[in-house]
């Protein structure tokens, strides 16, 4: 009886001690995967820049939405409190709208577009992204893992130039953002 017990108590310690070490390897090693710019040129995004964030965000078959709007918000907030762009954000009534509106954006001059959305600060590059991928894990003891791929598109209300990039980041869910808003922080400002 003695010697089933101590097993069992044994194996009880060995699982509980297993999940937090097999959660910090799954999320160790986290960050942004791959960085391509598609179209357009990286030096043309100048950090300081005011931007609008249009969305929600498009998504491909290969990926799903958690909450409408959720990639527009939290890239304006990661854009803001990283200091890479002073940002503000736009979000259609409905999800066929993004287009349309994207693209009326785009006739519109900084000035305009601050006078009819009520911004703060009249935008100098429109931003537009599309979830390309997301698949997600539970990492015992740490979170959610996400593997997420977004492709960006950085329109110069000016120059009517687009920067398009690829990102794809493997990280714990409340982190994927920050990590591409860094990354692309680093990239403009080496």
């Amino acid at each position: 009886m003695f010697m089933t017990r101590g097993l069992l108590l044994l194996m009880l310690f060995l699982l509980v001690g297993c999940g937090p070490m097999i959660g910090a390897s799954m999320v160790s090693g986290g960050g942004v995967k791959q960085f391509k710019t598609v179209d357009g040129r990286l030096q043309d995004l100048k950090a300081g820049s005011s931007v609008l964030v249009v969305g929600p965000f498009a998504k491909t078959e290969q990926a799903y939405y958690i909450c409408r709007g959720e990639e527009t918000a939290n890239f304006t907030s990661a854009f803001n409190s990283l200091g890479l762009f002073q940002a503000d954000f736009y979000l259609g009534d409905r999800f066929a709208e993004t287009r349309d509106k994207l693209e009326r954006f785009k006739d519109m001059t900084s000035a305009e577009l601050q006078t009819e959305l009520g911004l703060k600060v009249a935008p100098q590059l429109l931003v537009s992204g599309t979830i390309l991928t997301r698949s997600m894990v539970a990492a015992p003891a740490q979170g959610v893992l996400m593997d997420i791929g977004y492709r960006l598109q950085f329109y110069d209300l000016k120059s009517a130039q687009t920067t398009i990039v690829e990102v794809q980041v493997k990280d714990l869910f409340q982190d994927c953002i920050d990590d591409v808003v860094s990354e692309l922080t680093a990239r403009l400002t080496f």
